[in-house]
């Protein structure tokens, strides 16, 4: 049970991390509002097929992973154009993207720490 809880506290991280934003970024850049339920879909794809079986528990990992890396490169490429000294910064965005990276960072570390069984919701013959 114990795991159980710590695998849906892994999951609600992953899709926190995708999904934190502040609102004036949407309103600066419209376009932007594609970013968060992109990485979304990538996720809940490669969650449900890690659980119905259409990837293996490792290629469901890896893609998890490739999510959560494809967020951090893009908060990383989107910061700068948000600190102009001339414009006074967007520091909302700024201490947003920093904690969307660490949360990231810390769930692929501990994707990659645990067995890829483990992260299946469902239960395993084995369980």
């Amino acid at each position: 049970m114990k795991d159980r809880l710590s695998m849906i506290g892994l999951l609600v991280l992953q899709i926190i991390a995708v999904i934190l934003y502040p609102p004036d970024f949407f309103r600066a850049a419209p376009q932007a509002a594609v970013l968060p339920p992109a990485l979304l879909i990538l996720f809940l794809l490669a969650l449900a097929g890690m659980n119905f079986g259409i990837l293996t528990p490792v290629a469901g990992r890896v893609s998890l992973v490739f999510v959560q890396g494809l967020n951090v490169v893009m908060r990383l490429m989107t910061i700068p154009p948000h600190l102009r000294a001339s414009e006074g910064g967007n520091w909302p965005f700024l201490i947003l993207s920093v904690i969307s990276i660490i949360l990231s960072w810390l769930t692929i570390v501990w994707m990659e720490r645990r067995h890829p069984r483990t992260l299946l919701l469902r239960r395993t013959e084995s369980e």
